[in-house]
């Protein structure tokens, strides 16, 4: 009925900041079943006093940075992070906090290519999400979160976004509703990144340069912060994301975020897939984010200079490696070349314990080369 309907929006609206534990009933009859596990979206983990060694990198006169590095633990790499994220963003005086949105629950994956589902030589390295927090704070950095976040079971997903992604081939129905749900995750996630970074709001008020990065990916080379800071000054709400590899949308690996446009970002995402009609050019998660984007207004940049996003593994000897595959997608959606693809990352940095501060920067991870510089045939 008409007043029925009625009803079912308003319920939807209260979903504008934050999709509402509340709320889930009116979901569920409009976009389909979960398993009613769907919990608070913003769990708040994070460390009342994080373990610091030394905090005087942490005055008020020193700019500050803040990395969120989302997804499961089981996948998590961290040295690239170090080497080519946290590591340059210190030397050029950005001390990051650093928030661990990670489950730590059994792998999930959309794009399996190996036996039983699972990604191809994946090699946990840290085991517990407690080494992985020791191992950023020995280098000092400081972790905002001290204990895992848990991804939804089964989320809610909205039924017209599904028939979106069915536009790309070579899935089953059933395939796409899987990629849904970890969408949803992966939205939701980013909504725990806000919650951690908006947990103390006067260190937020210090934070020059936002990251947000998957736990399974990394950068070809170190990133360049000063090129970074000239472009987010360009303008207002500005996000920078991968020059390729856009899948019809922006890159949903990493992004470098202005302050002005965090809310948006971070946040806007699962509003807009539980609240909005889904844009007609949807076709992905990465053109889903886009056209939400773009209606809330942000700039969204994807310069030639940065098409160096990639996925990583780490072997069971513990070295970082390109995902299998990577090679061949990096030249044809990015025109980049890499000259060796089975070798370890060699963005690394050395821990002086006497001084405690990271040494020897190598800012190129892998050697490369760029073809078409302008990146006009990049995809």
């Amino acid at each position: 009925s008409a007043s029925a309907s009625a009803s079912a929006s308003a319920s939807t609206v209260i979903l504008a900041s934050v999709v509402l534990a509340s709320a889930t009933m009116v979901l569920a009859s409009i976009f389909g079943t979960g398993d009613g596990n769907h919990r608070n979206y913003l769990q708040h983990h994070r460390a009342s006093q994080p373990e610091m060694i030394g905090a005087e990198e942490h005055q008020d006169s020193v700019r500050r940075s803040f990395v969120c590095i989302t997804g499961q633990l089981e996948r998590l790499e961290l040295d690239n992070k170090i080497g080519s994220v946290l590591g340059p963003l210190r030397a050029a005086g950005y001390e990051p906090d650093v928030a661990l949105v990670l489950d730590d629950s059994s792998l999930r994956v959309t794009n399996a290519v190996g036996p039983k589902g699972v990604d191809f030589a994946y090699a946990p390295v840290y085991g517990t999400f407690n080494n992985a927090v020791k191992t950023l704070r020995h280098l000092d950095f400081r972790v905002v979160t001290d204990s895992p976040y848990t991804q939804a079971v089964d989320p809610i997903i909205n039924e017209q976004y599904v028939q979106s992604l069915q536009q790309k081939v070579g899935m089953t129905y059933e395939q796409h509703r899987e990629r849904s749900k970890n969408n949803v995750r992966m939205m939701e996630s980013w909504q725990q990144c806000y919650a951690e970074m908006m947990s103390d709001i006067e260190r937020f008020m210090t934070y020059d340069i936002i990251v947000r990065v998957r736990e399974d990916a990394g950068f070809l080379e170190a990133l360049d912060i000063d090129f970074l800071t000239q472009e987010l000054g360009k303008g207002p709400l500005t996000v920078i994301s991968n020059g390729c590899r856009t899948s019809h949308g922006m890159n949903d690996k990493a992004a470098i975020v202005s302050r002005d446009a965090a809310r948006s970002y971070f946040l806007s995402p699962l509003q807009y897939y539980y609240t909005k009609p889904i844009n007609d050019n949807v076709v992905s998660s990465e053109s889903f984010i886009y056209y939400t984007y773009l209606q809330e207004g942000l700039q969204l940049l994807q310069p030639p200079e940065i098409r160096s996003v990639v996925k990583l593994v780490t072997d069971e000897n513990g070295n970082t490696k390109l995902f299998p595959g990577e090679k061949k997608t990096l030249i044809h959606m990015c025109r980049v070349r890499i000259d060796h693809d089975d070798t370890p990352s060699n963005c690394t940095m050395m821990w002086d314990a006497e001084n405690r501060d990271l040494q020897g920067i190598t800012p190129i991870c892998w050697p490369h080369s760029v073809k078409d510089p302008d990146c006009s045939t990049c995809k």
